[in-house]
């Protein structure tokens, strides 16, 4: 748990390339503010110290959650990640799904760089609270020359369901793999979400 609060707060620490759309042909402006960084690794600190359901206590049917993934990433880029985590874990089927979009690069103060086209679809399984599931897709980003470059991420997600405010109303684990293809990432980080 130490390891992984310290990585949430060396996200927003990372060093990462400028990177600007010169005549790329498509809109990679970031979509979230510094103060939206900033939140989000704040709850993510917060929803990661609540403590994990009991089995007892576990939903029963189908439960969305909503919330955030965010990563350091090395390699061709380096800096950190933040996108919008959506989740569907089906507690009677044992099922994980979902996707991450709205990827944000982040500079090292905290400040939005340019949003990836493209997005992360979770897939998984749920076992009596703990989360195994795969998110994988295809990205495109604008490297420093102001050329599109296309990647595929594969992350491994291991999480828990946890008590925020009430039993089993929200997720967090650890985000860790890869992309390669035009531009080579490793990503290590966090997700979590709330009770939609």
């Amino acid at each position: 748990m130490v390891r992984i609060t310290a990585s949430l707060f060396t996200l927003i620490a990372m060093s990462a390339c400028t990177i600007s759309d010169s005549g790329s042909g498509f809109d990679n402006d970031p979509t979230v503010s510094a103060a939206e960084v900033q939140e989000a690794f704040a709850e993510a600190d917060a929803i990661g110290r609540a403590p994990q359901t009991s089995f007892g206590d576990l939903p029963t049917g189908s439960v969305n959650y909503a919330g955030k993934l965010g990563a350091e990433v090395s390699g061709d880029a380096n800096g950190s990640i933040l996108g919008d985590l959506n989740m569907n874990v089906g507690f009677a089927s044992n099922t994980v799904r979902g996707d991450v979009s709205n990827i944000n690069l982040i500079d090292r103060d905290g400040t939005p760089n340019q949003r990836f086209d493209g997005r992360l679809l979770v897939d998984g399984v749920e076992t009596a609270g703990q989360i195994d599931a795969f998110a994988s897709g295809d990205l495109t980003g604008v490297d420093v020359s102001g050329d599109r470059v296309d990647t595929q991420m594969l992350l491994i997600l291991d999480g828990q369901v946890r008590d925020d405010f009430g039993r089993g109303d929200a997720v967090f684990g650890t985000a860790s793999g890869q992309a390669q293809g035009e531009f080579d990432l490793d990503v290590e980080g966090v997700f979590y979400g709330v009770r939609d």
